[in-house]
């Protein structure tokens, strides 16, 4: 069995935080690294991390690796991005926009597609209407001139 299918199969499960259960971003939810290798997003970390004195530490929720870093920078100044699903969350939101971008875009070629059909059975119908009322009209004259 080909390992690469395998990776496509589930490849949800690679870009989600386990601990929020929430998908990775490039702006909210941005993947970093801790020191063991695990990745989480970065409000998760923050939610994890105990700052004690001048060290903030982190245990990982996977395998308990304790990262230590200075606590007076913040988290996106001392752990890394994980590129690797740092690519696959952009190639997966450039896909978003554009599936997006074509559904807004098959929406308004529908629209042109039933707008003019639309039209043409609303004047079908009016011309019927101001037919029948002419016709009426001018049976209704000729009533009247016999009078």
């Amino acid at each position: 069995m080909d390992s690469s299918k395998d990776c496509k199969m589930l490849p949800r499960e690679d870009l989600e935080c386990v601990v929020c259960c929430h998908g990775f971003s490039r702006r909210q939810r941005v993947p970093r690294l801790l020191h063991c290798g695990h990745s989480f997003c970065t409000p998760c970390l923050e939610k994890l991390a105990k700052v004690d004195a001048v060290i903030r530490t982190i245990c990982c929720p996977l395998c308990r690796w304790i990262s230590c870093t200075r606590a007076s920078q913040p988290l996106p100044g001392v752990l890394w991005v994980n590129t690797e699903i740092w690519d696959q969350v952009a190639g997966e939101e450039q896909t978003k926009r554009r599936t997006t971008a074509e559904e807004d875009s098959e929406e308004v070629s529908n629209q042109r597609l039933i707008r003019p059909v639309w039209l043409d059975s609303n004047n079908a119908v009016l011309k019927s209407t101001l037919q029948k009322m002419f016709n009426c009209l001018g049976s209704h004259e000729r009533h009247v001139q016999a009078f």
